[in-house]
Parts: structure tokens; C-alpha cells; sequence
């Protein structure tokens, strides 16, 4: 009996925590519009356009593209569970801008979760580091 007891137990905590909901399309979408604005991107010109990204693997980001005339130039990857965004696609950066704590903190709260290191999340993202983007540096054309 006692060894039915262990090996159920060893069964069920080794089984991984169920993924975090997606986050809503609309939500996504008004975060990375923040981002693009905070970033410099001109997304009022009819050129830059926003597009969600439908994975085939789920790796635990809900991603958003950033595109000029259909060619992606940002990806916003949105961790689930921390509210972390990254663009680990077009450069490994992490982004920490202010008017965002509040979104990254609102998804700590629902999972609760403690944000990741940057070495956590470089690791996540398969990247040797992550260098912090927090200021606008796109010149608009």
C-alpha cells in the first residue's frame, strides 16, 4: 500500500502546471499598439500594420508582429505567466517600459508568479542575454 501511495504521489507531482490562458487578441493587440508608441514605431502610417502570430508549438508566449509593408520588423512575445515581453525573433531584447508595469503586474497576480530573472528568461527564450529596451529609439520616416 505504502508503495501505491509513493508512486502516486511521484505521478501527480511530476505532471506540469496546465498552460496559462492565452491572452485576449484584443488585449494583445492594445498592448502591443503601447509598446509600438513607446518604441517610436509609426503604426498611424497605412504601411505598419499589427498581426498575431498562431504558433504551432505552444511555448508559453502569446506573440504580435510589428510589420512595414508585410515585413515583420518587431515582435512583441508576451510571457503568460510573468507579463514579460520579449522579441526574441528579430534581436533578443527585453522591454521595460513604465506605462507597462501595471499589465506585467496584473498577470503576476492571476498566476501568481514571481517575474523571471533576466537570465531566467534569456534561458526561456533560448538567448544568450537579453539587452533592456525602455527608451524610443525608432526614427519615423
Amino acid at each position: 500500500m505504502l508503495l501505491i501511495s509513493a508512486l502516486a504521489f511521484v505521478f501527480f507531482a511530476a505532471q506540469p502546471a496546465p498552460p496559462r490562458p492565452h491572452i485576449p487578441a484584443s488585449q494583445l493587440n492594445d498592448i502591443a499598439t503601447i509598446l509600438a508608441h513607446d518604441e517610436g514605431w509609426p503604426l498611424g502610417n497605412p504601411d505598419y500594420t499589427l498581426d498575431p502570430m498562431k504558433p504551432d508549438v505552444d511555448d508559453g508566449f502569446d506573440s504580435i508582429g510589428v510589420y512595414r509593408k508585410a515585413h515583420l520588423v518587431r515582435m512583441y512575445s508576451i510571457d503568460r505567466t510573468t507579463g514579460q515581453i520579449v522579441d526574441f525573433m528579430r534581436g533578443c531584447q527585453v522591454f521595460r517600459f513604465k506605462d507597462l508595469e501595471h499589465f506585467e503586474q496584473s498577470i503576476r497576480a492571476k498566476s501568481h508568479a514571481a517575474p523571471l530573472t533576466d537570465a531566467q528568461l534569456a534561458a526561456k527564450t533560448g538567448c544568450k542575454n537579453l539587452a533592456v529596451v525602455n527608451t524610443r529609439w525608432v526614427q519615423s520616416k
